[in-house]
């Protein structure tokens, strides 16, 4: 038994993280844990910030209280399937199938919570690198694509794939508001846009006047 037991310590780690990360390096295991990890906080931080705000009205048309409790309820799941260790990954290869050269990651919406990740996925950027305008932050991030997938299963959002891109989903949200509501890009840009492209209030400082030492209006 002293040495049966110590045997099992050892080995199980290795199973664990073989079972998360199926098919994937090193490298690519770290990535993919730091994005989910990255999900889990964008998605607890905008799910409190769900509100009448232009954030809301920009990815899900104009507020109600009925299509917030909606939104904040499937962010929560979003987090709870990833706070409960249920996300499994497989790193996939480019193929005529799927993993086309322009998917990031996909997922079979009644196969929870397995996500499909694709090469281009490791080329996106990460959320510290996200920045308003550039062409390389238009399809989101390594985190937000975690969020869009998450909402895809069933027993999350049961969300579609109605629009893709940033200028596209935003006009989308206008034009179909319900649908927008199912729609997992609009979540993916929703918890990118509260967590980091938010603006934030200029302070103004009152100017200071060196010969008396007080500020002047």
């Amino acid at each position: 038994m002293r040495i049966w037991l110590p045997m099992i310590a050892l080995i199980w780690p290795a199973v664990s993280y073989a079972d998360t990360f199926v098919g994937c390096t090193k490298a690519e295991a770290e990535t993919i844990a730091r994005a989910v990890s990255d999900a889990k906080r964008i998605s607890v931080s905008a799910a409190a910030a769900v509100g009448d705000t232009p954030e809301f009205e920009t990815w899900f048309g104009k507020y109600s209280p009925a299509a917030a409790e909606t939104v904040r309820g499937n962010l929560k799941r979003v987090v709870t399937a990833i706070r409960t260790g249920r996300i499994r990954t497989k790193c996939e290869d480019i193929s005529r199938n799927e993993c086309e050269p322009d998917i990031y990651a996909y997922v079979y919406d009644d196969e929870p919570y397995l996500i499909r990740i694709c090469p281009p996925f490791f080329s996106l950027p990460n959320m510290a690198r996200l920045r308003p305008g550039q062409t390389s932050s238009n399809f989101g991030t390594r985190a937000g694509t975690i969020v869009h997938e998450i909402t895809h299963f069933n027993n999350v959002a049961d969300t579609d794939d109605n629009c893709y891109a940033r200028d596209v989903c935003a006009d989308f949200a206008q034009d179909y508001p319900s649908e927008a509501l199912r729609n997992a890009d609009s979540y993916q840009y929703f918890v990118e846009d509260i967590t980091y492209f938010k603006p934030t209030e200029e302070v103004v400082k009152p100017q200071f006047n060196a010969s008396v030492g007080e500020g002047v209006d």
